[in-house]
Order: structure tokens, then C-alpha cells, then sequence
């Protein structure tokens, strides 16, 4: 079998970026747009600490991040009916690499919690400084799209009906059909505890420089300085043009999924209590209404 391994490629890294986040959390465009830096290659649903977990050296596993982007990028950068392509940037391309790594975050936090070792292998196996970026979305919101997208229907509708009006009159129709859930589902919650119990466990093992928390909300508000502010800890700069190709592919207004399912009193407490147990969700403290 031909290596794809590229060792003159991957010279010049210095960083080898993690992303730590929840599903359905926006860490997929965050890791596209940093993806299309001339100095970067982050890989599309790779799971590279899965990798980790089964013991691949570095050398493979850079090959085939680079494999990845690549292949994402010419198949348009589809996923779940949206383009994460930034036009005129070199996706999966690039002579002057020196920032490579994956973006499935929520994996790289299930791993962790089925193999308490994985960032000291992680430590033992990649040469390169380690950084980590922990995206966080609402909780309320992120649980609300979590129990959306359960099943691919959700996805269906959005890519069929683009519309505010149609699409919503579409998922009202799947609600009230019971082919996409109506009401939080109590197990997203469950599962959304357990990953930001994991990450806190995480977090005591990473010293305070190899972390950057991305508040979601504020990056879409902001992209150019939330951009470079991620530019910054991976130690690359951020051309004017990158900037403004990039914030093209982002709404600064975010829909809050939280209304469009139906919450009991008890769920609302369990994901504030959630929120108030964690420092790195604080931040959202108020803003835990429904409406």
C-alpha cells in the first residue's frame, strides 16, 4: 500500500490542534475555517484520538488527516446539507504547513472517558506541541439541536425546506408525526452531562496554555476577532483577506433551538444545574431562559 505520508510536508509543524467540544455544537465550521488557512490542515470527522486510543504513531496519522481534508475538499466540504468550503482559500493544501489536527471533538471527550491514559498517549505520540480548542453553545440550545437531530429527518427537512416559514411549518408537520422529537429527550441531557464531566476531568490535566475556549455565540458575533484570536494560539497570522473569505461562510444571528422543542421544569433545572457545575458553561448562567 502507497504511503500517504508526507514527511517534507509535515517539516514544519509546530502545533498539533484538538478540538474538545459537543456534537451540534458549530465546532465543524470553526474547524473548516481553520482548515482553510494556508498554514493549516484540520481533518473533517476523522477521530484522530480514536487513532490515539489504538496506539497509530504520528507519522500515519498526519498522512491521513491531510488525506481527509483533502477528500473533504473535493467533495465540496458537504455536511448535513451545508457547504463548510471557504472560496479562495487552499483547503487541504498548503507548502508552509505548521498547524495540523481534527475536529471531532466529542469524541476525543469519549475516549477520554473510556481510556483515562489517552492524553498521556496522546503526549507519548505526537511530537509537536499539543493545543486544544473547547467549543461551547448554549446548553439549552445545543441539548434542543441534540434531541432535533437525533435520527437524519431533522437534516431532511432543513436541506429541502430552506425557507423560515416553510421549513417551519415542515418540522411542525415531523413533531406532530413523531418522526423528529417534539420534547427534549431526556437521554441527550444524560449525555451531554456525562461529555461536560469529561472535559472537566480533562481540563485538570491540561496546563491553562494548551486550551482556548471558543464561546460560540460570541464568535459569530465577531468572527474576525474570534478568528484571530484562535490564530493566535496556534501561532499563525491571519491575512486580511482569510479573515474576510471566512466571515462570508458565517450568520451573526443564531436561531435558539432551545423553542423548538417543549421542555418540563425538571429538565430546564437539570441543564441549569449543569450549566452552574461547570466553569467553562458559567458564562451562559444568564441566558437559561426558554423564551
Amino acid at each position: 500500500m502507497k504511503s500517504i505520508y508526507s514527511p517534507r510536508a509535515f517539516s514544519r509543524i509546530n502545533n498539533f490542534v484538538q478540538f474538545l467540544s459537543f456534537p451540534r455544537s458549530g465546532h465543524s465550521l470553526i474547524g473548516s475555517l481553520l482548515d482553510a488557512h494556508p498554514n493549516a490542515i484540520v481533518s473533517h470527522e476523522l477521530d484522530a484520538m480514536g487513532l490515539i486510543h489504538k496506539g497509530v504513531p504520528q507519522a500515519p496519522i498526519y498522512g491521513l488527516i491531510e488525506n481527509n481534508s483533502k477528500t473533504f475538499t473535493q467533495h465540496g466540504r458537504f455536511w448535513n446539507g451545508f457547504s463548510y468550503k471557504v472560496e479562495n482559500q487552499p483547503h487541504g493544501f498548503s507548502d508552509s504547513l505548521t498547524v495540523i489536527g481534527d475536529k471531532k471533538g466529542d469524541w476525543a471527550v469519549r475516549w477520554f472517558d473510556k481510556n483515562p491514559e489517552l492524553i498521556t498517549q496522546l503526549r507519548k505520540t505526537i511530537k509537536n506541541n499539543i493545543r486544544w480548542v473547547l467549543v461551547t453553545r448554549n446548553p439549552l440550545d445545543n441539548i434542543a439541536t441534540l434531541s432535533l437531530r437525533k435520527n437524519r429527518t431533522y437534516d431532511e427537512v432543513r436541506i429541502q425546506h430552506k425557507s423560515g416559514d416553510t421549513f417551519a411549518a415542515e418540522l411542525k408537520s415531523r413533531q406532530e408525526s413523531g418522526k423528529i422529537a417534539a420534547s427534549v429527550r431526556d437521554d441527550m441531557i444524560a449525555d451531554y452531562r456525562l461529555l461536560c464531566d469529561t472535559i472537566s476531568k480533562m481540563q485538570h490535566e491540561l496546563a491553562e496554555e494548551e486550551v482556548l475556549h471558543v464561546v460560540y455565540e460570541d464568535f459569530c458575533k465577531d468572527p474576525n476577532k474570534g478568528l484571530s484570536t484562535i490564530c493566535k494560539f496556534l501561532n499563525i497570522e491571519p491575512s486580511t483577506d482569510y479573515l474576510k473569505n471566512c466571515s462570508s461562510k458565517i450568520t451573526t444571528s443564531l436561531h435558539k433551538s432551545r423553542q423548538r422543542v417543549s421542555w418540563s421544569p425538571s429538565q430546564i433545572a437539570e441543564v441549569k444545574d449543569i450549566t452552574q457545575s461547570h466553569d467553562f458553561l458559567n458564562c451562559y448562567l444568564n441566558d437559561m431562559d426558554i423564551k
